[in-house]
């Protein structure tokens, strides 16, 4: 069936208030949506397609639903994955297989369909390598904490005494608050959990926590009244509306250009001599909480470009 509404492909799951609600914004602004699910293919959700410019082939999101053309797919919001949910298979060998061929599929067809991405898989997956996204942003003059990713605990050491005992560590990928290093983590029981698993170490910088979204070249930034290292441990720490320096805004923007993200939640830190320090750029953010206690329309102009397909 073709239709003249827009048609827009939501990667994320029913559980995922971010997802639903976008879901419901371009429903309520006269778009059609899917969602694509990526633990219910192959098991429910039928997807076909070929290597062609423009892509074809078909989404299906169960048996019983409409198949849509991918020619009619106008944008993507990529907004959160559970991941691959392969079918069970009692062989380890086979079953390894199933689940790498499960993920090629998707992959491909993450990189194959000819439309806007919010974000692309590329951009998506630089999230997963923080170490290397702070190795862009630096090579590229943008500043950022001195960071050290290790399983050495020399090297732990020497780090926390150079920076004069003045840092925080994290894990490697993310997933936990923030904390600062003491010297009670320095004991050999627990620098030996190195060896477990590698860590993050950055200088502590002081100032003013800021949230920056952007929507493609439009900034919504606001600073953050945690009172605490990690504002993410007060969820309902004050967001106040500001507007950042030239020097700062061009900055964002030029973080997003190379990081290639037409939609990010930038978190930097303003410091008492007002320099601003990047930490990292989120390709998916949870932006609701902040909309509603800023009033800046962040979805509403998400949802702009997501219909208009640029």
């Amino acid at each position: 069936m073709t239709t003249d509404k827009p048609i827009i492909l939501i990667i994320g799951t029913p559980d995922d208030p971010p997802s639903v609600d976008m879901q419901k914004r371009i429903e309520a602004r006269g778009g059609r949506t899917a969602m694509f699910d990526t633990t219910r293919f192959p098991v429910e959700t039928r997807l076909t397609y070929t290597p062609d410019s423009p892509v074809k082939g078909y989404f299906q999101e169960s048996a019983s639903s409409t198949k849509i053309p991918l020619t009619e797919i106008r944008s993507v919001y990529r907004r959160w994955s559970k991941g691959i949910n392969a079918p069970y298979e009692p062989d380890p060998v086979l079953s390894e297989i199933v689940y790498w061929n499960i993920e090629s599929a998707i992959g491909s067809f993450c990189r194959n369909l000819d439309c806007l991405w919010v974000n692309t898989a590329e951009a998506t997956d630089m999230h997963r390598y923080k170490g290397y996204q702070l190795k862009i942003l630096q090579a590229a003059g943008i500043r950022i904490p001195k960071t050290l990713i290790t399983n050495d605990p020399d090297e732990v050491i020497h780090f926390y005494e150079t920076m004069g005992k003045n840092v925080i560590y994290k894990p490697v990928r993310g997933w936990a608050h923030t904390e600062r290093l003491t010297d009670e983590h320095l004991t050999s029981d627990r620098l030996e959990t190195l060896a477990k698993s590698p860590i993050k170490l950055q200088e502590l910088i002081p100032g003013q926590d800021h949230r920056v979204y952007l929507v493609k070249d439009e900034i919504f930034a606001m600073a953050i009244q945690s009172g605490t290292l990690d504002f993410r441990e007060n969820s309902h720490a004050p967001r106040v509306k500001t507007k950042l320096p030239d020097v700062a805004a061009s900055e964002c923007l030029r973080v997003a250009e190379l990081l290639n993200l037409v939609f990010t939640g930038i978190d930097v830190r303003r410091t008492p001599d007002g320099e601003y320090v990047f930490f990292e750029a989120n390709p998916t953010p949870v932006f609701l909480f902040d909309e509603q206690a800023t009033g800046f329309p962040i979805g509403e102009r998400l949802v702009d470009i997501l219909m208009k397909g640029h």
